[in-house]
């Protein structure tokens, strides 16, 4: 029997200030903006297991598990923010016309799960499980859901009729079968309401407004997978291979649904809606190029890759159409889920100048057109290890993610206001020109290549002797030294390929909109264990 208890706190401050009459264009900052969020995360993770193991003969072995999980997770935060920042004062306290507001989300989950493991000659092993899960974001006239599995791995090497060959030392072969879901956000299935102060007769008075839809039927995304593959060691164990292929079908998926504005509820309500597929592979091979006492060397390499499509939507396959600006974006049937879409155009410099116009611009469709995969379709990871002189361990990773698009609504938008390359130096290309001279029409001109390889991390290791440690009380003493996000390859013409204006509220949209990057930094870390 096992139990265990957890109870994680997370703080967070941000602060932002623009000191007035820094940006002219902005009327909501002309006189200046300062805002302070306090955020805290609690994170409650009880769980409790029970496992039960016995031998029901000489071949064959059984463990037996039953299990309890409790999440709940609250998110709090405290917002003060306010207008007319007095010049020369940096906070809150230099506002003049402040705004407060605050909001507190629990999500609770608690799940119960039967397993059962059977192996026979310890090498080949059958498992198959079921859980029941209950979240506090389910509509209220939705219940449990039930998720199973099953799943085999058979160490077929090692068996009497398996040919023996020197190159290869082991072979596993394994598949699965199961459920999975993914909850709503906290609040998305309740309606409710925010509290607001509304001017009436000269004076403030305190009102309320719609703040969610709500959906009383809202369920889990329900995701069924079928999952193949081998595991494999090569010369002596110094290779090592993993090969899966794997199909995904995904219903019930949780899409955020534009709301006919006439309603007065929101934008947006979360419906699961249609169905989706992923399917793919994943291969792994990692090497050891040289094991010796004084240095070793290791190479890892990865590659795959996913092809999704949309299977259908409601009951007449309705197209869904969101993303920046209301329609970049949309879910339809055969296609990638959360594509891009425009309107497609052709151009040509007729006569000479080195100029498009619009009258040099022929639009070759009157409706719109799949431009591209809003998210990666392949890629692959490269990383190397490095011990040597006893004492020290360099790692290095490359990460590289192709086959889909960026919508570059940054360059869109500074375009409208005539403030981009395209619409200010003849010397760009013609395509460029284009896009600008049609960025008050359509969007797809700036649906850019965001393919890119990343060096994602470098890091020095160096392991103290153990006297350095004793001499502490230590058993191990070590020093880290990373930097991450160093150096980015790509065509994309943005600040970088990685963005979303979305951020961690992805549901499918994805745009770059004057968006902070990536960060690169360095980080120092003393690890001491006693």
């Amino acid at each position: 029997m096992r139990g265990t208890a957890g109870y994680d706190v997370t703080n967070q401050g941000d602060n932002s200030l623009t000191p007035p009459n820094v940006i002219p264009l902005d009327q909501a900052r002309l006189d200046g903006f300062a805002a302070e969020f306090r955020t805290q995360l609690f994170a409650y993770t009880p769980n409790y297991s029970t496992t039960a193991s016995f031998r029901v003969s000489p071949v064959v072995t059984s463990n037996t598990t039953v299990g309890l999980q409790y999440y709940k997770n609250v998110f709090q935060q405290t917002q003060a923010s306010g207008r007319k920042v007095v010049a020369g004062t940096t906070a809150l306290g230099g506002v003049v016309v402040p705004t407060v507001n605050d909001s507190t989300l629990p999500s609770v989950t608690l799940g119960g799960y039967v397993e059962e493991q059977v192996g026979i000659r310890d090498r080949l092993y059958v498992t198959g499980a079921l859980r029941a899960d209950k979240n506090s974001a389910f509509g209220t006239d939705f219940g449990n859901i039930l998720y199973p599995k099953l799943s085999g791995s058979w160490v077929i090497s090692e068996e009497p009729f398996f040919p023996r060959m020197g190159w290869l030392s082991s072979l596993r072969l394994r598949a699965a079968w199961g459920k999975s879901g993914r909850a709503p956000g906290p609040l998305d299935a309740q309606q409710f309401f925010r509290p607001v102060a509304v001017a009436a007769n000269g004076s403030d008075v305190p009102a309320v407004t719609i703040g969610g839809a709500g959906n009383a039927n809202l369920k889990p995304e329900q995701t069924r997978e079928i999952e193949t593959g081998f595991d494999a060691d090569l010369i002596n164990q110094r290779v090592h291979l993993e090969a899966t292929y794997y199909h995904k079908d995904s219903k019930d998926a949780l899409v955020a649904v534009p709301v006919a504005p006439s309603l007065g509820v929101s934008f947006t309500r979360l419906d699961n809606l249609g169905e989706v597929t992923n399917q793919g592979f994943e291969i792994l091979l990692t090497t050891q190029v040289v094991n010796r006492p004084d240095v070793s060397w290791s190479i890892t390499a990865s590659a795959w890759g996913n092809k999704n499509r949309v299977v259908h939507t409601d009951s007449i396959n309705t197209s869904i159409i969101f993303g920046l600006g209301g329609a970049s974006q949309r879910h339809e049937v055969r296609y990638p889920a959360g594509g891009y879409w425009g309107t497609p155009y052709t151009f040509k410099d007729l006569n000479g100048d080195g100029l498009i116009s619009l009258n040099e611009i022929t639009f070759t469709s009157d409706t719109d057109t799949f431009q591209g995969s809003s998210v990666p379709t392949h890629g692959g990871t490269i990383s190397t290890e490095v011990n040597f002189l006893r004492h020290f361990r360099l790692y290095g990773l490359l990460d590289g993610r192709f086959g889909n698009k960026l919508d570059n609504a940054t360059e869109n938008f500074r375009c409208q206001f005539g403030i981009c390359a395209g619409a200010r130096l003849p010397s760009v290309s013609l395509a460029d020109q284009a896009a600008s001279v049609t960025s008050p029409f359509v969007e797809n001109g700036y649906y850019q290549d965001a393919g890119f390889v990343k060096l994602r991390e470098v890091s020095l290791t160096y392991f103290a002797p153990g006297d350095w440690a004793s001499r502490i009380g230590a058993s191990s003493l070590s020093l880290t030294v990373t930097g991450r996000n160093l150096a980015t390859w790509t065509n994309y013409r943005g600040v970088d390929p990685e963005l979303s204006d979305a951020g961690q509220n992805f549901n499918y949209s994805v745009a770059d909109f004057l968006t902070q990057p990536p960060v690169r930094y360095f980080l120092a870390r003393v690890n001491v264990a006693f």
